[in-house]
């Protein structure tokens, strides 16, 4: 894992999408911090992908979209406030989505109002949970998570080569 205080390390990867960037293809989704956001986001992910001409990474994508959302959900329970872009809001914060392309692989970003930077949990046979990063790194070329400025939380990204 690459923690880091920038975006991924791949040229052109910004920590939101920009209009004619290195990445040509780009899709953004919020949704709210509630376990619902899993399934709407795994189904965003795979459409997107595939519309993309790149289906063979959907499925890749939609497992770590889906761990990166489940993730981002946990990380904001019991939040009650938040600062993006050097605004503070009340209330739960969002999650926010961003896919890129360069039409040879596809980086999914995923930004939570938690500061806990993410940490692979010992691997437990006995556990219901705590497997999702290492299936992220699994299904990933490379992953990692940073913090932007003027911002709570973080954002946690994986860039996906094959599928």
């Amino acid at each position: 894992m690459n923690v880091s205080p920038g975006p991924p390390s791949h040229p052109g990867v910004a920590d939101r999408p920009r209009r004619g960037g290195a990445w040509p293809l780009e899709s953004y989704l919020e949704l709210g911090a509630y376990p619902t956001a899993v399934p709407c986001a795994r189904l965003h992910a795979r459409l997107v992908v595939t519309e993309w001409g790149l289906g063979v990474l959907a499925d890749a994508a939609e497992l770590v979209v889906s761990e990166l959302v489940t993730n981002a959900v946990r990380a904001a329970d019991g939040l009650m406030r938040s600062t993006y872009d050097g605004r503070r809001r009340a209330g739960l914060p969002p999650i926010r989505l961003w896919l890129q392309s360069d039409r040879r692989s596809v980086v999914v970003m995923v930004w939570d109002g938690s500061d806990q930077m993410p940490q692979r949990a010992p691997p437990d046979a006995e556990s219901q949970g705590g497997r999702g990063l290492w299936l992220v790194d699994a299904r990933s070329d490379e992953w990692g998570a940073f913090k932007r400025e003027r911002t709570s939380g973080k954002v946690v990204w994986a860039r996906i080569t094959r599928g």
